[in-house]
């Protein structure tokens, strides 16, 4: 200012700079705070029950839960399902409050449409059902319970968005309990529901993977009553086929149906272990001819089904046949690095398919050395494996 104040006025120079600071204020102007009255409200508390401390909440929860007003129910509704992830509310409501009977009836009412849903009572419903199916006492409580366990597997059958998912994962929960696979099993009806869901479409892409872990909970422990319903059909064509992601979890409940004798007679007269081997060259194969969900991206349901097919003597013979099968199991077995289940089968197989005394000799001479170098994921395939080891060195002495 004190070089150019002979040549500009003092206010022309002041002008210049209220322009320049504008100027240079514009970018600050855009990250600006919106002002506080211009913010909205959140709306996460509208839907939730105003809760008191400590032990007061559940019994407020619970008297509001039996209103007759729609709008009080439904958010007790909703404030149940936070309320219950803790596992200490869930055992209490389940003891001492009778949570499971009485949202059972809350439940059926609107199955039935006796009352109206006006919000998304049943969703909600289902979620808390899914937290008290995570505890032992619930799941008993819930398993007990014939017309929930109808109303599941009908919520799946007719595919209702946003609730078979979760029906799914509460038939997951239960059976994966010992007690309540008991009493499933108990009601042969359970396992129909089952069948009829499967053969509405047999190909039906996919389905909810949690109905599929439902599904290996049962054939696990009855697959005899599986193949009666026609399961075994029904999965080898989706194998056969290549349905997408076949390689998953139908061919584990594939896998479950062969620890019996009819599966086992039964995967003989459909050539299973060619079945299988057609699967373990997919590799050797030009993949521009296969589908993206046709790719086989987990080994290790299909080596399980190999080793639970070979305990025939037919299947056995077969089996000589296909050269290549131990050289595919051994490159699974090598190539996996954090699949310790995959290594264990991988060595079951092996020694499966060494009780043909050819195969037995080729795993010998070009396998042996790979299995003593073998480095195991876990203890269970660390044993399989040294069993294995001195049953072919064993073989070894013997013959010289």
């Amino acid at each position: 200012q004190n070089e150019i104040k002979d040549v500009l006025k003092p206010s022309s120079i002041n002008s210049h700079q209220n322009k320049e600071w504008a100027k240079a204020m514009e970018k600050r102007y855009i990250c600006k705070c919106v002002p506080y009255c211009c913010t909205s409200t959140s709306t996460h508390l509208q839907n939730r029950a105003q809760l008191a401390y400590g032990w007061f909440a559940l019994p407020k929860l619970m008297k509001e839960l039996d209103s007759d007003i729609p709008l009080t129910h439904w958010k007790a509704v909703v404030s149940l399902t936070e309320f219950l992830l803790n596992p200490l509310n869930a055992q209490r409501a389940i003891n001492e409050k009778d949570l499971v009977r009485k949202l059972k009836i809350a439940f059926m009412r609107m199955r039935l449409k006796l009352h109206k849903e006006e919000h998304q009572e049943v969703e909600m419903y289902l979620r808390i059902y899914n937290i008290l199916s995570r505890n032992l006492d619930g799941a008993e409580n819930i398993a007990k319970r014939k017309c929930l366990r109808d109303e599941f597997y009908k919520i799946i059958k007719n595919q209702e968005i946003n609730k078979d998912g979760l029906a799914s994962e509460i038939l997951r929960n239960l059976t994966g309990k010992p007690k309540a696979l008991e009493i499933f099993l108990e009601d042969p009806d359970n396992f129909l529901a089952m069948a009829e869901i499967f053969h509405q479409d047999p190909c039906r892409p996919h389905y909810p993977l949690h109905l599929w872990h439902h599904l290996c909970h049962l054939l696990e422990v009855a697959p005899e009553q599986g193949i009666e319903l026609g399961f075994f059909e029904l999965l080898h064509s989706r194998i056969l086929n290549r349905l997408s992601n076949f390689w998953d979890m139908a061919t584990k409940a594939f896998a479950l149906l062969l620890r019996c004798a009819e599966g086992q007679r039964r995967f003989d007269a459909v050539d299973g272990v060619k079945l299988l081997y057609d699967v373990f060259v997919q590799p050797d194969e030009n993949r521009r001819l296969l589908l993206p969900l046709q790719k086989v991206e987990n080994w290790e349901y299909t080596v399980l089904a190999l080793v639970n097919g070979l305990h025939s003597k037919r299947a056995l013979w077969r089996s000589r046949e296909f050269t290549q099968l131990p050289c595919y199991v051994g490159r699974l077995m090598q190539s996996t690095e954090d699949n310790p289940r995959l290594q264990l089968y991988c060595l079951k197989a092996f020694r499966e398919l060494g009780v043909m005394p050819c195969i037995k000799r080729y795993i010998i001479a070009n396998w042996l050395e790979d299995i003593c170098k073998l480095f195991c994921l876990d203890a269970e395939a660390e044993c399989a494996r040294d069993s294995l080891v001195d049953w072919l060195r064993r073989d070894i002495a013997d013959s010289s």
